[in-house]
């Protein structure tokens, strides 16, 4: 690789990110989260990690401007998570529906109707004609999917923004989790850092607003001390040599098929009168933080009076399709009395219950049938619960 030509872009590299931090300080304290690189990867791309360049792509670019839209592009990508969400898609669809998310998401920024790079228009429009930044990657993705087989000859959608970036480095991501927390992390110290957060596009308006309502419950971690035996020791990982200080040694969180995992997990969601809208869409948010950092999985019921039946997930985005139902009085025994009626013998790992703990009268520890429970109780609520494990989220 031209050592010169790598100065070069670099330097452009640098410079557009300085405009950044400048003009939209967010994006701009997001773009320095990204280890600037170069390689000869025919265009640009990132892997969550680094912001890697093309240095001869980067000679396509014209203008500064160019710069600075790619920039944009790839850390939009980390901030939807796209890097992280490809799962067992058709590749090729589903990184052109992130890229009409992310280019759309740009122009209505800066206030474009069109842009070029490196000399072709960016998509920007959904299948529908829509922009492209009303819609999340997988509404689009299956749009395009339905439109290709309403249609297999028909091609909406040229070759060319495939030479803006590269989206094949996402399947090296090792820990799509660590990357996510990592990067729910940065938002959430970009939003703090930057006023003005009502002038963000309104996507990623509501991801800042979901992040600052999480709890900093550490998941991983709960479920690990809830599910393991209290004998079963932590095996510890070997040492990182990338440390040449010393060699740290760190426990390794054992959620394995053996020893408890967070697979097979029951979780019922109180959707009482007593638990307002707001209330609700935070427990929701909890169970995909525990999706995230434990690999959370199994159903999912609702309760006031009644309960609905187990509706399973496996996946962030089969959970969020699930629609919530109640509204009436509170109580737990239509918990367990499903629990033994309807789930036995094949009864889950655990039993996660979101509430306020309100309630006239609680089931007694027998009901659960020696199924481990922990009630996760909403800020406020009452957490004089007479059996099981208690924690109170933030």
């Amino acid at each position: 690789m031209d050592q010169k030509k790598v100065a070069i872009t670099t330097k452009r590299m640098m410079d557009a990110r300085a405009v950044l931090v400048r003009d939209n300080p967010f994006f701009g304290r997001l773009a320095l989260g990204l280890q600037l690189a170069c390689a000869s990867c025919g265009t640009a791309c990132t892997d969550g990690e680094r912001l890697i360049f093309d240095p001869e792509f980067a000679e396509r670019l014209k203008t500064e401007q160019e710069m600075q839209f790619v920039i944009l592009h790839e850390v939009l990508h980390c901030v939807l998570e796209h890097c992280t969400r490809v799962g067992t898609r058709d590749s090729e669809q589903y990184n052109i529906a992130c890229d009409i998310v992310v280019n759309s998401t740009i122009l209505g920024m800066w206030g474009m109707d069109s842009f070029q790079v490196a000399d072709f228009q960016v998509m920007h429009l959904a299948p529908d004609g829509n922009e492209g930044c009303e819609y999340h990657a997988e509404e689009i993705y299956q749009m395009l999917l339905a439109s290709r087989k309403d249609d297999p000859d028909q091609d909406k959608h040229t070759d060319t923004d495939k030479s803006l970036d590269r989206h094949d480095v996402w399947k090296a991501i090792s820990d799509s989790s660590v990357i996510r927390d990592i990067w729910n992390g940065r938002i959430r110290n970009a939003a703090a850092a930057c006023k003005g957060a009502e002038k963000l596009p309104p996507q990623i308006r509501k991801i800042v607003k979901d992040l600052s309502r999480r709890s900093n419950v550490y998941w991983k971690q709960l479920l690990h001390d809830f599910l393991q035996p209290d004998e079963y020791d932590y095996s510890f990982l070997p040492p990182d040599r990338r440390f040449s200080d010393g060699e740290y040694y760190l426990p390794a969180y054992n959620l394995d098929e053996e020893h408890g995992s967070a697979q097979d997990i029951w979780v019922c969601m109180d959707t009482s009168a007593s638990i307002s809208e707001q209330e609700l869409k935070e427990a929701m948010l909890e169970v995909q933080d525990a999706m995230r950092q434990a690999g959370l999985k199994g159903a999912v019921s609702f309760f006031d009076g009644d309960i609905t039946d187990p509706i399973p997930f496996t996946t962030e985005e089969e959970f969020r399709t699930i629609t919530p139902k109640g509204g009436g009085g509170t109580s737990y025994h239509p918990i367990f009395r499903l629990l033994r009626e309807q789930l036995y013998p094949e009864l889950p790992k655990a039993v996660l219950i979101f509430t306020d703990g309100y309630v006239c009268s609680w089931p007694k520890e027998e009901a659960a049938m020696e199924v481990p429970v922990l009630w996760l109780i909403r800020k406020g609520g009452n957490t004089n619960v007479p059996w099981g494990r208690v924690v109170e989220l933030d």
